[in-house]
């Protein structure tokens, strides 16, 4: 029965996701190695996002690193803010050749849905070294749009 007991607890000191972790980190290496280390794919990509909300509006920021007012759209629909873009590849002039890389380029999406009304006519949106920064302001109570339907005599 004891040898039992010190077997189970060498079993249970024994972690086996540092060994999966090293074998996972060497296939893609393998992987990488095989496709060219050069290859670039396109990917979608949903930038990191900080949300705050004070009484009076919300305030979003977008990681969007490389990429400026030019190349981002920002809009508004059925109360989802929508942020799309193209996160170009870098241009290298000369033989230059790139040995590996962790930069996604391709397109930008992401789309936040909120649950209280939105101004759509006061909305900010400004970009500063890398980050954007989207203000919307919420629509004061009382204030909601109500459009009457008119009947028609059929």
């Amino acid at each position: 029965m004891s040898n039992f007991i010190n077997s189970s607890n060498a079993f249970l000191n024994q972690n086996p996701f540092p060994q999966w972790q090293r074998e996972m980190n060497d296939l893609f290496e393998r992987f990488n190695r095989d496709i060219g280390a050069n290859r670039v794919i396109s990917s979608s990509i949903s930038p990191n996002l900080e949300l705050v909300e004070t009484d009076r509006n919300y305030q979003v920021t977008f990681e969007v690193p490389g990429m400026n007012e030019n190349n981002l759209k920002v809009s508004l629909k059925d109360n989802r803010l929508i942020v799309e873009g193209t996160r170009k590849q870098i241009e290298y002039t000369g033989q230059s050749e790139i040995c590996f890389t962790e930069i996604n380029f391709g397109d930008v999406l992401r789309e936040i849905s909120f649950d209280e009304e939105i101004n759509a006519n006061t909305i900010k949106a400004t970009c500063h070294d890398g980050l954007l920064h989207v203000t919307l302001d919420k629509l004061e109570p009382g204030l909601h749009q109500v459009k009457r339907i008119p009947i028609q005599k059929s």
